[in-house]
């Protein structure tokens, strides 16, 4: 029995001392930014995990097996410095008392915490990034945005960031890269006057300088008549502002732009002309608003029509809004400049005329204009600066005037369809409600128009296609108006698909009533740079139709400072100086428009048609001719027996079924529809006194049904939804 006893003790005692082996606890892995040296020894708290120091050790080599064997420690665990940027070590937790041990590892790391730091950079056309000993570019900070490599020409001025990550350590760095891409058109005009048709001209090479800088006041221009003297810089031409060419007729010059170390060559084809005399008539008109003689107090009178008179022949152009006026080429022998009386004012200027041979470039010729005659008028219009396409911001302009001789305050509003478009903004902003924008103004003077951009974005097919309508309504209304004639604008405008970049449109479509024939006619055209160059100058000529009356003509906006001269039917819009953007260099800025307004002759008759067309002129380059823009006067309603008060048509807009109800018909009646465009779309007949008309085959838009009875013929307009 007792030896079982003692054989049962050794075995517990054997057992207990088996399952009381030593642990060494898992310590974290170490890692450091920058700093390469090592202190192991932060970890000995963490292995030994509340065991006594005095009776237990901690010690660190480089292998596990030496941490097996114990050979090799580490000699100096305090400042260790790594084989590479990483390395695993092996601890070995060791008793001081026996010979139990437990072996446990971790990594140390170091990560470089430092990125290159380069210079900020000026460069012409394009900057190539260099090779980068540690991180990579990008565009964002933080590695964000696009990811840059070396070698990568930056072409556009930007800051660039250098930006590093490495075993948790970030470090970044961002430079300024400035690209200076001195553009110059490759190809310009210049005309000089040619008196006595030898080929040889002055031309004021300084008048283009401007255009060439456009503001920058570290550039310089020089002009050179050799590429080779341009590239370097040598022999530039002294006397810009008469210059003589040295070739008959047409010379190419260059142009030198630089701007710091930057530079662009350009040529300058110099043009010799007999067609011109280089003379200039210009002036101000101001409105004596006080009664008492003009002074500073007075206001420019903007829009008012002055002509001058040569030799029977007529020339008129427009003050703009500072009330300046200017006539180009003027003849060398004697002209009289008069201001010419325009709408609903009746004017005595001081002095009323002048009578002057012009040479050269003659200012000062002012006029001061007093009114006989009170008037409260403001007006209201729409101009679509850009077509109205499915799917496509499009882009009004909303002119108020002040027609009178007193000072307007009032309100504007502006109703749009929005079922089929919606709206984005406007300038100034314009208060909304449902399908309705608004707008207050104060205090608008006499002569004065001013004007608010409006975007809208057309809705995507099916909702709007093509040939659809887009109906706009803008009223304005002040407290007195003489005349409210002019407070309602309708536009209606068609949607399009595909377009020409360089047209005339006709805002009132291409059929009006005998009513609307009393009116005024509205006509935009449009032009588009779809060159290789900067247009420094724009002409648009259009002639007035036979069946227009000239004496009505008014300019009303473009999208550029420009001057209007007419003379007889002849009208030309001249964009001095405009420079217009060549479409791939600003495909935005390379549009621009012209917009007027006339009235038809008092003497127009029904089935009259008047026709516009314009030619677009890009400096010395051909005429682009545009489409004919034709408005025809429809035939009337029926003034005797079945009239227009007996043909009733509704619901109006309409979606699939409209009802026609005759009154008073006798016999068989036609009836056919007809979109803008005057194309048939259906016919059919009835003797009834009320007819229910399917139209749902008919896309959304304006249509005309005419009603055909009693060798008469009347038409209404419907729209379709």
């Amino acid at each position: 029995m007792k030896k079982k006893l003692l054989s049962l003790f050794a075995f517990i005692f054997f057992t207990a001392n088996g399952f009381s082996q030593l642990v060494a606890n898992q310590p974290p892995d170490i890692f450091q930014c920058g700093f390469e040296i090592f202190d192991l020894t932060v970890q000995d708290p963490i292995i030994l995990n509340g065991l006594d120091p005095v009776d237990f050790s901690v010690t660190y080599f480089n292998t596990e097996a030496d941490a097996l064997d114990n050979s090799s420690p580490i000699v100096n665990p305090t400042e260790y410095v790594p084989n590479g940027q990483q390395e695993p070590i092996f601890a070995r937790l060791s008793s001081t008392s026996d010979e139990t041990f437990d072996t446990t590892s971790f990594l140390i790391a170091y990560g470089i915490d430092w990125v290159p730091t380069l210079n900020d950079i000026t460069e012409c056309e394009e900057y190539i990034l260099p090779t980068l000993q540690v991180g990579n570019y990008y565009t964002d900070s933080n590695g964000t945005g696009t990811m840059l490599s070396a070698g990568d020409a930056i072409t556009t001025s930007q800051i660039i960031y250098i930006y590093n990550q490495d075993f948790g350590c970030e470090s970044e760095s961002n430079f300024l890269v400035t690209i200076s891409n001195v553009f110059l058109n490759s190809t310009s005009t210049l005309l000089g006057c040619d008196t006595n048709e030898d080929g040889i001209a002055e031309f004021n090479l300084s008048s283009i300088i401007p255009a060439i800088l456009q503001d920058d006041q570290t550039a310089e221009v020089s002009f050179h008549e050799t590429m080779e003297d341009a590239q370097t810089g040598n022999a530039p031409i002294e006397n810009l502002n008469t210059y003589t060419n040295t070739v008959p007729n047409e010379q190419i010059i260059y142009i030198r732009l630089q701007i710091n170390n930057c530079s662009a060559i350009g040529e300058l084809i110099l043009i010799t002309s007999s067609d011109c005399t280089g003379n200039s008539v210009t002036g101000t008109i101001t409105y004596d608003i006080d009664a008492n003689g003009c002074d500073d107090n007075d206001i420019a009178a903007a829009g008012v029509m002055v002509s001058y008179t040569n030799n029977d022949e007529t020339y008129y152009t427009y003050t703009d809004a500072s009330g300046n006026y200017v006539f180009y080429n003027t003849p060398d022998s004697e002209i009289v400049i008069e201001v010419s009386n325009s709408g609903n004012i009746d004017y005595i200027t001081s002095p009323s005329n002048y009578t002057l041979t012009p040479s050269g470039e003659i200012s000062g010729n002012d006029f001061c204009l007093e009114v006989t005659n009170a008037v409260n008028d403001v007006s209201v219009t729409l101009i679509p600066a850009t077509l109205a396409i499915p799917g496509f911001q499009t882009t009004y302009i909303l002119a108020y005037q002040n027609i009178g001789t007193f000072p307007s305050n009032g309100t504007i509003s502006l109703e749009f369809d929005d079922t089929m478009m919606t709206y984005d903004s406007a300038s100034p902003t314009m208060g909304q409600s449902s399908n309705t924008l608004s707008f207050t103004y104060s205090n608008l003077a006499p002569f004065e128009t001013q004007y608010i951009t409006i975007n809208f974005t057309v809705m995507q097919p099916p909702v709007v296609n093509s040939d659809d309508i887009l109906t706009f309504t803008t009223t304005i209304n002040t407290t007195v108006d003489d005349n409210l004639d002019n407070n309602t604008y309708v536009l209606d405008q068609i949607v399009v698909n595909s377009f020409d970049p360089n047209d005339i449109r006709v805002h009132e479509g291409e059929y009006i009533t005998e009513e609307q024939a009393d009116d005024y006619l509205h006509y935009t055209i449009r032009f588009q740079n779809e060159g290789t160059a900067n247009a420094t100058n724009i002409r648009v000529d259009t002639d007035l139709d036979a069946n227009l009356d000239w004496s009505t003509f008014e300019p009303i906006i473009g999208s550029h400072d420009y001057v209007t001269e007419r003379n007889g039917d002849a009208v030309s819009f001249i964009f001095n100086g405009i420079n217009l953007p060549y479409v791939d260099a600003d495909e935005a800025g390379s549009h621009g428009y012209i917009s007027y307004k006339i009235k038809p002759i008092e003497t127009i008759a029904l089935g009259d048609v008047m026709e516009a067309t314009a030619g677009i002129y890009f400096d010395f380059n051909e005429a682009i001719i545009t489409n004919t823009a034709s408005t025809t006067v429809q035939a009337p309603a029926s003034t005797t027996g079945f009239t227009a008060n007996d043909f009733i048509l509704y619901p109006n807009p309409a979606s699939s079924n409209v009802t026609l109800r005759m009154l008073n018909l006798n016999g068989t009646a036609i009836v056919t529809v007809t979109d803008v465009l005057g194309k048939t779309v259906l016919t059919t007949q009835t003797s009834n006194d009320e007819l229910n008309l399917d139209i749902s085959s008919l896309n959304k838009g304006m249509y005309f049904i005419t009603l055909q009875a009693e060798k008469q013929s009347i038409t209404k307009k419907i729209v379709v939804k």
